[in-house]
């Protein structure tokens, strides 16, 4: 998985990860930083020791792989793809299956307050520690935000970090709070399984997704509770990022060209399939392809 650029506010200290994580630091109230789990893990043979920070709340994002995790005096197994909150204060440590991919994020406490002057109501999801099994596809499109983001600070930095701290915890809190919804039955689960298999059986076509209700027999209305009964986007995000996510694999490993690509993915216009992407993933083919090059 590639890097993604760190986030940090300015501390008195180059890793306040060691030191003076207390409440009310100056150097860490809005303290984010963003980094591949592997970074930390892999070097001590992918085993995170017992430790908790005072003022620092952690999310940790699984792609793939798993791992068993103690928080406070419970422990636990967990696999991706899915995500971990462990607020400020609760002991945890991981010992994580080798090549889990995934990232850490660590959010200073200034952020969670503004959060709790914003939505009051969501606060009491981010009191407990909580592992929850989900699809990560808008923390990537918020994390691909980081990877533009200018290496030199400068005026607006702060507020930009502010932002990305505030939809994360936005982000977490919903699909949180998605749980306290039914639980999916079993017809849900097949519902939904049988819509990713069309796609996936579909995917060039530029099927609609009134096409497909047709053929699952059922309404938008029925398959978008069963997403959301399953923690899933909408159906119509659910063929966006499956159709992004070809686009992808086919501009770094196909040898096409952008024109040869938008028509094999059903696109009529070139032009259309240019903005479309860059709206999906903030920056154009040309540049998405560069960066992939360079790393």
């Amino acid at each position: 998985m590639e890097n993604r650029k760190i986030l940090m506010s300015r501390s008195d200290t180059p890793n306040p990860f060691l030191v003076h994580d207390r409440i009310g630091h100056v150097g860490l109230e809005s303290f984010l930083h963003i980094e591949p789990l592997e970074r930390r893990s892999r070097p001590v043979n992918w085993r995170i020791r017992r430790h908790a920070h005072a003022s620092l709340s952690q999310i940790f994002l699984l792609f793939t792989g798993g791992g068993v995790i103690e928080l406070d005096e419970r422990t636990d197994n967990f696999a991706g793809p899915g995500f971990i909150w462990v607020p400020a204060g609760h002991f945890h440590s991981l010992s994580y299956t080798p090549c889990t991919s995934g990232y850490v994020l660590t959010l200073g406490h200034g952020h969670l307050r503004s959060f709790g002057e914003q939505c009051p109501d969501m606060m009491a999801l981010l009191t407990h520690p909580t592992m929850m099994k989900a699809n990560l596809g808008d923390y990537e499109r918020i994390l691909g935000v980081t990877r533009h983001q200018p290496t030199v600070t400068d005026c607006a930095s702060a507020l930009v970090n502010s932002t990305i701290a505030q939809l994360f915890l936005t982000l977490t809190c919903r699909l949180l709070r998605s749980t306290q919804n039914p639980s999916a039955t079993a017809r849900d689960v097949q519902l939904v399984e049988t819509f990713h298999s069309l796609i996936e059986n579909d995917l060039t076509s530029r099927t609609t997704l009134t096409d497909y209700l047709k053929i699952l027999n059922t309404s938008e209305r029925t398959l978008r509770r069963a997403c959301l009964r399953m923690a899933l986007p909408s159906p119509h995000e659910i063929i966006q990022m499956r159709l992004s996510s070809e686009a992808q694999r086919l501009l770094l490993f196909s040898g096409l060209s952008a024109a040869e690509i938008s028509e094999k993915l059903g696109f009529t216009d070139p032009a259309y399939f240019s903005r479309w992407f860059r709206h999906r993933h903030g920056s154009t083919i040309r540049a998405f392809r560069e960066e992939r090059e360079m790393e």
